[in-house]
């Protein structure tokens, strides 16, 4: 099987996949084939599902990103709104 790397934006990290064109009949009983591609060639494609990522990676696309999560006092409540004034309609 072909195994290649494809480079992120990110200098450390590398997502490994596995790319094969094969026979369909050779995966029955291994994946549920649909009927239209029952004895055809087929490209079966294996990605990672899980994450290699440590968080050091994550590129943070807003200032504010790095402080979600963060907050480690007491749980915050929203205080009760109260009433909105009545306004005039606008015409």
């Amino acid at each position: 099987m072909a195994t290649k790397s494809l480079k992120s934006k990110e200098r450390f990290s590398q997502a490994a996949f596995v790319r094969q064109t094969i026979q369909s009949n050779l995966l029955e009983g291994i994946v549920e084939i649909p009927t239209n591609l029952k004895n055809r060639l087929v490209e079966v494609i294996l990605l990672p599902l899980d994450s290699e990522k440590s968080t050091h990676h994550r590129r943070s696309y807003s200032p504010l990103d790095r402080f979600a999560g963060a907050w480690a006092g007491e749980p915050l409540v929203r205080e009760e709104q109260g009433n909105y004034e009545a306004r005039e309609e606008l015409m």
